[in-house]
């Protein structure tokens, strides 16, 4: 019998479930674009309500249970014409949604809501959460939502950020009225 495990890196924690950002993925900067691996606390990120946040921890999380899931969001989902880099997060992950029905129907223009509630199996799939690679965790001085590949992502303590947050019910609701 032999026993297969990952390699984890210093300085790595390991989870059951990704958490953050996968390595790649690129947040908006008041410079430009930053892969995640290459930001560093202290460093500013851009905020999707154009004021600078300060980065106030980071954290390096390798998943390590087999079968892990991930929501995969086409560029389709960030904005018609949207390039094509892929984007990884956990389902759990909240993310601003807008628009007519979340109007129609919660009589809010803009909420949080977690993405994984939102999938639709084209532009948002629920697939295995790539192996053995590095999520990055962030965590800022303020609660934000960041610019990540073009979307924009919260971190943060929600409640604090003057967004509604909707139940992972209520966003499926939303998702399926689409």
């Amino acid at each position: 019998m032999s026993i297969v495990s990952p390699i984890v890196p210093v300085n790595v924690e390991v989870a059951a479930s990704p958490r953050g950002f996968l390595r790649g993925s690129r947040l908006m900067t008041p410079a430009g674009w930053r892969a995640v691996e290459t930001l560093r606390v202290g460093e500013i990120l851009s905020c999707c309500r154009e004021r600078p946040v300060e980065i106030s921890a980071l954290r390096a999380v390798m998943v390590a249970r087999a079968g892990a899931k991930a929501v995969f969001v086409s560029g389709e989902a960030r904005g018609a014409g949207r390039g094509s880099e892929p984007l990884y997060l956990a389902p759990e992950q909240m993310i601003v949604v807008a628009g007519d029905r979340l109007a129609a129907y919660f009589g809010v223009e803009e909420a949080l809501a977690p993405v994984g509630a939102l999938v639709d199996g084209q532009n948002l799939r629920l697939v295995e959460a790539p192996a053995s690679e590095v999520w990055f965790e962030i965590e800022t001085v303020t609660p934000c939502a960041l610019v990540v590949e073009g979307l924009q992502v919260a971190v943060g303590d929600a409640a604090r950020d003057n967004r509604p947050a909707l139940s992972a019910a209520e966003a499926r609701l939303l998702a399926l009225a689409g």
